[in-house]
């Protein structure tokens, strides 16, 4: 199967490049052309060769997603990791959703391309906007979730509606991820501005035996004697 889809890619590439298209005269791309071409048909040698002559790692495309967002996207892995040598590449460069390459990666479910972004100096976002915790929660990343909180990430950052990352993996049934985040010390008593709190979300997506651990969890917290200054 892989070899398949190599092969396909291969011919894409080949037609793409060429422009022999429903008949259409051989037409050589510019750079730009070219340099997404390259991360799209995951090309190596290409992408190197264009970054060596001068190609910015950071160019946006006419859709709006930076290279490395764009990478990702079309689940080109070789083209990835070759932005992520570039030691121009700006890892907080969001794109035209606001979403940046961590929040991506998070949201992909990719922990390995999330580590080497935070090795990069990628931030993870902070209280009052939609975050990289938030979207490593929401699509079960746990993996994910260990990096960003061991690398300083505030584990009940909250969103512009003061959603935490708990009430994100329990409103999308995100069972382990949600368990992650207790383990990791997620509040489970905070409620947003609709009055939900991740109990409360957890029942919403029809996860009770979750709920309930989160209930027991936070009746825990309200009996368990307080710290000395």
């Amino acid at each position: 199967m892989k070899r398949r889809i190599f092969l396909r890619k291969a011919t894409l590439w080949a037609i793409a490049s060429t422009g022999f298209l429903l008949g259409h005269k051989p037409a050589k791309a510019n750079a730009f052309e070219d340099f997404f071409l390259a991360i799209e048909f995951d090309d190596e040698y290409r992408l190197k060769s264009l970054l060596l002559k001068g190609m910015d790692p950071n160019t946006v495309n006419e859709a709006g997603f930076p290279a490395i967002v764009f990478a990702m996207m079309k689940e080109s892995p070789i083209a990835v990791r070759t932005l992520l040598l570039s030691n121009k590449l700006d890892p907080n460069l969001p794109d035209r959703r606001g979403e940046t390459p961590l929040m991506v990666a998070c949201t992909l479910n990719k922990p390995e391309w999330v580590l080497a972004l935070l090795d990069k100096g990628a931030k993870q976002g902070a209280n009052g906007q939609w975050t990289a915790l938030h979207n490593a929660a929401a699509s079960g990343s746990s993996q994910s979730i260990e990096y960003l909180v061991n690398a300083g990430g505030a584990i009940d950052v909250l969103s512009p509606n003061d959603t935490t990352p708990l009430m994100m993996a329990a409103r999308e049934g995100r069972e382990q991820a949600a368990r992650t985040l207790l383990k990791l010390g997620a509040n489970p008593a905070l409620k947003n501005q609709a009055g939900f709190n991740a109990a409360g979300y957890a029942l919403k997506a029809n996860r009770k035996e979750l709920a309930f651990e989160i209930m027991r969890k936070e009746k825990a917290l309200r009996k368990a004697p307080l710290k000395p200054n």
